[in-house]
């Protein structure tokens, strides 16, 4: 009985070894991988996109009365913006971040990065988040009131954000998180007011907070 508690004792130890060796890797490099510094470029491109194409979607609504009744030409151009500006983020957030990784480690590769970011149990939260959050959005479009979509979006993406804050405890992250989460019942308080002044607010706004609380050269060196 003592040997074979014995034994349960060194493998209970040599496992205890082999989850401190792997976080011992991996965390420092998941807080690498997400230090704000990173995304300075793309958070400011996307608030300011965010707010820039709220106020245009509230200039044509409040020139013409409906959507519905703006010129298909303006409808097709407005939609330009949008796509142009979701691209936009896509594209530079690769190249940005591959970039700015590159020089703290130059064998930094991109499947190296996805792989270590989503093997973390964040994967298990964001999915569900995205998909929860996707579902209620369609929801609300179908029942007529979209503008609750921007409180789903927003409250989300304050989970999510605080999610990475509170794993790689990194307070921009938990500033944005929390603006977004609170901000994300405007909608709900103020059903008279332009759901697009509440994305501009929300969603843009979180954006260029995260801009202005993220670390410069400092952060980079920690």
């Amino acid at each position: 009985m003592d040997s074979v508690d014995k034994k349960q004792i060194e493998k209970l130890l040599e496992d205890i070894t082999s989850i401190k060796e792997v976080i011992s890797d991996n965390k420092p490099l998941l807080r690498q991988m997400l230090l704000p510094i990173h995304f300075r470029v793309i958070a400011l491109i996307a608030g300011v996109a965010t707010i820039g194409l709220s106020a245009l979607y509230y200039v044509l609504l409040e020139q013409y009365g409906s959507y519905d009744l703006i010129p298909s030409y303006l409808q097709m151009i407005a939609l330009g913006l949008v796509a142009v500006a979701w691209l936009a983020v896509a594209v530079l957030k690769r190249i940005l971040w591959m970039k700015s990784l590159k020089q703290i480690d130059s064998s930094y590769t991109f499947g190296k990065l996805i792989r270590n970011l989503y093997s973390y149990q964040l994967l298990h939260l964001w999915v569900p988040i995205m998909v929860s959050a996707l579902l209620l959005s369609l929801y609300s479009y179908y029942l007529g009131i979209p503008r609750y979509i921007v409180t789903t979006v927003a409250f989300s993406l304050g989970i999510v954000y605080n999610s990475i804050g509170s794993t790689t405890r990194i307070t921009q992250y938990m500033i944005t998180g929390y603006w977004m989460i609170v901000t994300s019942a405007l909608p709900l308080l103020f059903p008279d007011v332009s759901v697009l002044i509440w994305l501009a607010l929300s969603i843009g706004c979180a954006m260029l907070i995260f801009v202005l609380t993220s670390g410069r050269s400092k952060q980079r060196q920690e």
